[in-house]
């Protein structure tokens, strides 16, 4: 029996789309049988004493992310000044991070290391090439990186300017992104869509049934996730959505935020509510959904669209790397945007009016496979440890049919 590939993939619990791909990924992967896959998240596992934001506060890095940006919409300037501790974190401890990550790859002997975080990379590019320069005999381990947003928000985020990794992209912005990279051009793998987890494929097959959910069948469903943590404007939109008359019965997701969960729960609103927290239903409340409502993130509204459902998407929470989701769906036609509560009531009405006729098509992301050919291509193309120092030959862009 052949032994399985050792993946790891470097991930971050910052928000829940990074965390969201790395399972989606290891669940893919697994499932096939050739991979078996490591998650290493080097915030709590490798470099906890290295986070900045702990040694000058009571929060980690990750925390503060979740609680203070996400959570409580600090998505502007707080947002900028995050983003530029962060860097500079890995700026001045890239050194000692690049050594301990190093070491884990050491432990662990991965075959080829993915990244599904931004900012970081050029660290996990350097203990990669560290530990593969330890290596003696065998194949050489590989390193990739899987952007999980719509695009860069500025060069070298996701993409560092070298040759000794692959890119994989969902879209073709990411991809255009990759390719100015000079160094890095050929190294770029297409995947038709955001990776999403295997089970919203299923989903998009076979839809749930509403009633096996708890909801009635004849009722228009109406989906509302502002992500894993949730957010106070979905207390807003609860009472907003009071003001319009309607059938439709809406599905609070409120993920890891059981506070939030408990305030909407208590709100005395005229229509069906069905509040949550977190749980691994939600491809199938995305199935039986008429209207998604929630913030423009990348993976939810991948998710979103693969199973066809219209969304109507919160600029005002939008995240700056969350602009290029925006555009997308507003170009394509895929949506629509609002940023204040009389523009939502508006838009809403309309919504709910046009979740009354025919729903319109799934788009197809076939990311799922597409992601398992890639890593067989890289994988194949593993070169000797003995053959390190030569020119490595790029392999070939996969482009989904």
């Amino acid at each position: 029996m052949t032994t399985p590939l050792h993946v790891a993939v470097i991930y971050t619990d910052a928000g829940g789309g990074h965390r969201a791909s790395a399972h989606a990924l290891r669940s893919t992967l697994e499932a096939t049988g050739r991979y078996r896959v490591t998650l290493i998240n080097p915030y709590k596992t490798v470099i906890p004493h290295l986070d900045i934001f702990a040694w000058f506060g009571r929060r980690s890095g990750e925390d503060v992310y979740n609680e203070v940006i996400l959570r409580r919409g600090r998505t502007r300037l707080a947002c900028w000044a995050f983003y530029a501790g962060l860097k500079l974190n890995y700026v001045l401890f890239e050194a000692p991070a690049t050594r301990l990550l190093a070491r884990r790859f050491e432990e662990i002997a991965p075959d080829i290391a993915v990244s599904v975080m931004p900012l970081s990379n050029r660290v996990l590019l350097n203990a990669l090439a560290r530990y593969r320069a330890g290596l003696r005999t065998g194949p050489a381990p590989e390193g990739a990186v899987l952007i999980t947003d719509w695009r860069e928000l500025a060069r070298g985020v996701w993409f560092p300017n070298r040759d000794d990794y692959h890119a994989i992209c969902g879209t073709e912005e990411a991809r255009a992104d990759a390719r100015r990279q000079r160094r890095l051009a050929p190294r770029v793998h297409a995947m038709g869509g955001l990776l999403v987890r295997p089970e919203f494929a299923a989903a998009a097959a076979r839809p749930a049934e509403r009633g096996a959910l708890g909801l009635d069948p004849d009722r228009p469903v109406v989906t509302v996730l502002y992500g894993a943590q949730g957010s106070e404007r979905m207390v807003d939109l609860a009472r907003q959505m009071a003001r319009v008359p309607q059938q439709a019965q809406v599905v609070f997701l409120c993920g890891r935020n059981a506070a939030l969960a408990a305030e909407i729960d208590a709100l005395d609103l005229p229509y069906p509510a069905h509040v949550l927290g977190f749980t691994d239903r939600v491809p199938h409340y995305l199935s039986v959904s008429d209207v998604f409502i929630g913030k423009p993130g990348p993976g939810s509204v991948s998710e979103a669209l693969a199973l066809g459902v219209p969304v109507l998407l919160d600029r005002s929470l939008a995240l700056p790397q969350e602009a290029a989701v925006l555009r997308h769906v507003l170009d394509k036609g895929l949506g629509q945007a609002f940023s204040t509560l009389e523009e939502f009531e508006t838009l809403y009405t309309g919504a709910l009016a046009v979740a009354a006729g025919e729903r319109p098509a799934r788009r197809s992301n076939t990311s799922c496979s597409d992601i398992v050919t890639i890593l067989d291509r890289i994988a194949a193309g593993r070169k000797p440890v003995a053959a390190r120092h030569r020119p490595i030959s790029p392999v070939p862009e996969m482009r989904p049919d």
